[in-house]
């Protein structure tokens, strides 16, 4: 028995003295990962140190996954990482290129391609091709937000938000390792080389954002650097936080924020030019768990027996959330804003407010309120209303993931970012 137990002893070591020299090794190679030497930012991943922290976790879950069906379509997902000759780093490395932001691209080394070709030819045997025979260029489409190309030696992939089917770029950046540079080597690389688990710099040293992840909780930090100057003084619109799922606002030029810009330039049909002129600087959004009535009035026309026109009034009932959306007061805005997207929204001036809400019944007043963040999120998902429940919403709303991102002003042109993710 205690020979058993010395060697049960000693095989455990030699493991964990095993794990930690891989580990060590692998972590020492992340810094030779490449990227596009014109990278405009890097988003990156710690794969060892996510799997390593978060170990008990990840047993749980597998407990779990293995009591259900396994989706014979989802295998190639598990099996990339052993089976596809593909060489998975201890830190991913994506990035973004000038001429395309919306884009993340990134670059791996291929250590045998014939396993490479056997695994996506199986996995994916409609949508593998050669694109280039003599060089043996290979591409792959996996769905709509994810290709590949490969050769001998390296495999570049690109994810994307637009169902874009062109290979020309991906083809280009494969072909051309002189643009390339080692993460080390690339111009920031102080900011990008992160010790966290996920982080995201732009490299004009503009915008940093890191996240560390444990079992419950994201902790979330990060540095922006505004191209305008703010002042103190933040006063929000006081709003009713109960059964609250999204409370937002933001008093940082819309042009800062391209994804606010888009959404707002899609919302009034306003250009990005137009409406950076009539935003005074100021939104906000509450979504609140709780159903209003919106009523519909609709009248048709029918006639009797004898030919007279009768008329039919039919009043329509609909359920919806209780959605508000406010400005600073422009009539511009005003005049632009729709009175229907999805639901019927009530336009109405609050001086010195613009709201536009699905509320029937007016909003009398409004009061304010000091804030010193500039730019706030909170989503609840528990609360989220249960129509919305699509998808990926409702394995949110069934695992009570919370959200926060508070911003404070640490100098006129420069926010501080902190926020969790809890679930």
């Amino acid at each position: 028995m205690k020979k058993t137990a010395i060697i049960l002893g000693a095989l455990l070591l030699l493991t964990i003295c095993f794990t930690i020299a891989v580990y060590t090794v692998r972590k020492s190679k992340i810094e030779e990962q490449f990227v596009s030497e014109s990278s405009t930012s890097v988003l990156s991943f710690a794969i060892d140190d996510l799997l390593l922290d978060n170990i008990s976790s990840l047993i749980t879950l597998n407990k779990t996954s293995s009591k259900e069906e396994e989706n014979e379509s989802d295998n190639w997902k598990t099996k990339i990482i052993w089976s596809a000759g593909i060489s998975i780093p201890a830190r991913m490395y994506l990035f973004t290129l000038p001429q395309n932001t919306q884009q993340f691209y990134g670059i791996v080394g291929v250590n045998n391609y014939d396993n490479c070709f056997s695994f996506f030819a199986t996995y994916f045997p409609d949508s593998i091709n050669f694109i280039n025979k003599e060089q043996e260029i290979i591409s792959v489409t996996i769905n709509k937000h994810l290709k590949l190309v490969f050769n001998r030696s390296h495999l570049v992939y690109e994810i994307t938000g637009q169902n874009n089917t062109s290979f020309e770029e991906l083809q280009t950046l494969l072909q051309t390792p002189n643009t390339w540079s080692k993460v080390s080597s690339l111009k920031g690389a102080e900011n990008v080389l992160s010790n966290k688990h996920i982080s995201y710099v732009q490299i004009d040293n503009s915008f940093r954002i890191e996240a560390t992840v444990s079992k419950n909780k994201t902790e979330i930090e990060g540095e922006w650097k505004l191209s305008n100057n703010l002042n103190n003084g933040f006063q929000i619109r006081k709003m009713d936080t109960v059964n609250q799922a999204v409370r937002f606002w933001s008093f940082i030029p819309i042009e800062e924020i391209p994804a606010l810009s888009y959404f707002m330039t899609k919302y009034t049909g306003l250009d990005q030019k137009t409406l950076s002129v009539n935003y005074d600087n100021y939104f906000d959004l509450q979504i609140k768990n709780e159903l209003i009535i919106q009523k519909d009035t609709s009248i048709t026309y029918s006639y009797d027996d004898d030919f007279n026109e009768i008329e039919e009034v039919t009043i329509q009932e609909q359920k919806v959330p209780n959605i508000q959306l406010t400005w600073k007061y422009n009539t511009l805005l005003k005049n632009s804003l729709p009175t229907s997207m999805f639901y019927k929204f009530h336009k109405q001036e609050i001086a010195p407010y613009l709201v536009s809400t699905t509320l029937e019944t007016p909003i009398n007043s409004t009061k304010n309120t000091a804030t010193s963040h500039p730019l706030y999120c909170a989503i609840d998902f528990e609360k989220w209303p249960d129509m919305w429940n699509l998808f990926i919403l409702k394995d949110l709303k069934n695992r009570k993931v919370k959200v926060e991102v508070i911003t404070t002003l640490k100098s006129e042109n420069k926010l501080s970012i902190k926020g969790s993710i809890t679930y």
